[in-house]
């Protein structure tokens, strides 16, 4: 539920012509503001590899989706490991 809401949003944004790779860079900024160090190179990683699908693909919002998707993934990982 919560990536149909994230796509929601990022359709909006593609909607009023926000280039994907803005909304991917601003997003990532914003992500790793608070996010531990040990998850963030990890991050970078697939940040920079959907940047470079988007520059190759056509459909951004799969791109951008599936980082969000990542995200979300790597993260509740790490979490479920915390207190493990």
């Amino acid at each position: 539920q919560k990536l149909l809401a994230c796509r929601e949003k990022l359709y909006e944004l593609l909607a009023k012509c926000i280039p994907a790779d803005v909304i991917l860079k601003t997003l990532l900024k914003e992500l790793v503001k608070n996010l531990d160090d040990e998850l963030k190179p990890e991050i970078f990683k697939w940040a920079a590899v959907c940047e470079h699908r988007i520059q190759c693909g056509a459909k951004d919002i799969f791109h951008l989706e599936a980082f969000v998707a990542k995200f979300m993934s790597i993260y509740k990982t790490f979490v479920s490991n915390m207190f493990d």
